[in-house]
This record gives structure tokens, C-alpha cells and sequence, in this order.
């Protein structure tokens, strides 16, 4: 799907071009514009920034990359409006005072305006990147619920593309892009429509507030059992886990540790093992020593099958381990040459 998405996305938002320049102050300039102000930071020589993009009625939809790798450090917000961050290659880390996330093809990042965030752009990396204004969130939670959503909505960060609700939201998001992109007899009213739908399901797939609503004390419950769960995970991606022990060691059943992992990440408890993992072996082929081999990355993660490694490598980043390796060597000569 990753892939898929990757393809109509260029080839919508192609003729939509809005800035193609090296030149570091006008970039910043222009996405400040767009998103939150910030201080861009490239890492190396070689800028070569692309800023593709589209503006409805409430949506902004934009395909952002920069060439090489950056660091976005955010100063102050624009507004008040959700960011679905989206990449398409590569990977970009998140960082902030709720936590840190790598995210890549195949995953996403829900990104609050009012929350300062960290971002460290991997070079290469290019992202989908859509602007939700927080007053229309909380109309569509009014006209789905007959409730007010209060001064906060909050939301689930991490969106699983592969998943169901995933799958979902890359239909969607493709309908919009084409209604935006390529607008036609009618073209606002679709245009409109799929906005709202898409609205409608980031809240139905990833508000907590709506699932807290409709689940009661249940839901309030689980941010701390799941809470339990995940560290746990985290702590011993090392390990050949059961779902049992993963359960068993959150104080939990097997049911309501899947429903739980479920309703955070959009996938099963073992789908989200196998993810983490992938993550962290991606970033140390990319920031382990020169010299790293693949099968000693995989083998201290706790992955042990190479050959089914390679195919859920290449499922979740588009690429193959020993292309990350590759590229990450390149990125070594490189600076060697430049310094």
C-alpha cells in the first residue's frame, strides 16, 4: 500500500509544484508559511528541496522533501490544526515531550499544532503531509456524536497504513488527492465530501475522546494498561516473545491486550513487535558503524529468518536492508570527502 501510495501521490500532486530550491532561508520561509515557523538545520551540502501541494476548502495537502537530511526544530505553532505526516521513502524521527517516533513508508504520525516537535529527516526521505484545522475536528465530533469536543481533542499518534482502519484512510486520501489535484465536472462537491469523510474517520480511527465517549470507563482505563504493555514490548524487542508473556507481563488477557493494541496502533500486538523492531534495525543500518552487517543488526533485534526479514523490510521502507546499508556507506564517503 505504502508503495502504491507513493506512486498516485507524485503523480497527482506532479503538476502542483510550489518550490524547488537549495537555498535553505527561502525553504524554511515558505514551509514556515504553510505549517509552524522553525529552524531548518541541513546536514550536509546538497539541499535540494520540493514542495508540492494543494489548499480546499479546509484541508491543505502538500508533499514535501528536502534531498538531503535536515533537522526541523519548531519555535512556536501557526494556529491550531492537526499534522498527518506521511512518508512515502525514507524515514523521519519525531521527537517531543510526549515521546519519539520513527516513522516511514507504510506508517504515519499524527502531529498536534500546539505541541513543539523535533524532526530528523533521513536524506531522501519524502512525506505527504496534511493540515487538519482543529475548529473543523471539532464540528465533525459535534455532527457525529450531538456532543461538543470541549477545548481538546486528543488522538492516537501513530497510524498503521497496513492495517484496516490504514487501508481505509489510503483510499480516502487518495479520492481526495484526486478531486484536489485534477478537479472535474462537480469537482468542489467531491472535493468536500471527501474531506469530511476523511475527518470523520481520522476521528472514528484515532480520537480518544470519541472512543472514550462511546467506551466509557473502559477506554479510560486501557491509555494505562496499554502504557504498561508497550514499555514492556519496548524493553524486550531483543526477545522471542509469545503474546501470552506480553500479556501475562502487562497484567492483562490475550483479548484485551489485541483490542488495546488495536485501538492505539491499528494493528495486532505481534504486527506492532515486528514493526518496532524493523524500525530500530533500520536505524542502525543507517547509524551503526561502516563496517555493520545485516545479519548481526537482525540477530540483536531478535529477528532470525534473513529471508523473511528482506520482505517485511521491503514492505514496510520500499527498499531492501542492503539498500539502506548502501545508502547509509554513501552518506559516510561522502561527508569523508566533503570535510
Amino acid at each position: 500500500m505504502a508503495h502504491t501510495m507513493t506512486e498516485w501521490t507524485r503523480t497527482l500532486l506532479s503538476g502542483h509544484r510550489l518550490l524547488a530550491s537549495q537555498d535553505a532561508d527561502e525553504v524554511r520561509t515558505r514551509v514556515a508559511q504553510l505549517l509552524n515557523d522553525h529552524v531548518l538545520e541541513p546536514r550536509g551540502s546538497t539541499l535540494a528541496a520540493r514542495l508540492n501541494g494543494v489548499q480546499a476548502d479546509a484541508l491543505g495537502l502538500w508533499m514535501l522533501e528536502y534531498g538531503e537530511a535536515v533537522t526541523v526544530e519548531e519555535t512556536r505553532p501557526n494556529g491550531e490544526f492537526l499534522l498527518v505526516q506521511l512518508p512515502l521513502t525514507g524515514s523521519v524521527t519525531v521527537e517531543c515531550e510526549e515521546g519519539c517516533w520513527t516513522v516511514g513508508a507504510g506508517s504515519g504520525l499524527i502531529m498536534p499544532s500546539q505541541v513543539p516537535h523535533r524532526l530528523e529527516w533521513e536524506a531522501g526521505a519524502c512525506q505527504i503531509i496534511l493540515k487538519v484545522p482543529l475548529a473543523r475536528l471539532r464540528l465533525e465530533f459535534q455532527n457525529l456524536t450531538g456532543r461538543h469536543a470541549g477545548d481538546t481533542l486528543s488522538f492516537h499518534r501513530e497510524i498503521a497504513l497496513e492495517s484496516s482502519d490504514g487501508n481505509q484512510w489510503s483510499a480516502l486520501m487518495r479520492y481526495f488527492c484526486e478531486q484536489v489535484a485534477h478537479p472535474r465536472q462537480l469537482g468542489w462537491l467531491k472535493t468536500r465530501l471527501a474531506e469530511e469523510a476523511l475527518m470523520r474517520h481520522l476521528l472514528c480511527a484515532q480520537s480518544i475522546s470519541l472512543q472514550e465517549l462511546y467506551l466509557g470507563d473502559e477506554s479510560r482505563q486501557m491509555p494505562r494498561r496499554w502504557q504498561r504493555a508497550y514499555e514492556f514490548i519496548q524493553s524486550n524487542l531483543h526477545q522471542d516473545l509469545t503474546l501470552e508473556e506480553i500479556a501475562q507481563n502487562s497484567h492483562t488477557s490475550v483479548r484485551t491486550l489485541s483490542r488495546m493494541c488495536r485501538l492505539s496502533h491499528g494493528v495486532s500486538p505481534m504486527q506492532l513487535l515486528r514493526d518496532l523492531r524493523l524500525d530500530r534495525i533500520r536505524h542502525d543500518l543507517l547509524h551503526g558503524p561502516i563496517d555493520v552487517s545485516i545479519s548481526e543488526v537482525a540477530m540483536r533485534w531478535g529477528w532470525t529468518h534473513l529471508g523473511r526479514l528482506a520482505a517485511a523490510y521491503r514492505q514496510r521502507f520500499g527498499e531492501l536492508p542492503h539498500q539502506t546499508l548502501a545508502l547509509a556507506r554513501l552518506q559516510v564517503q561522502t561527508r569523508r570527502l566533503d570535510a
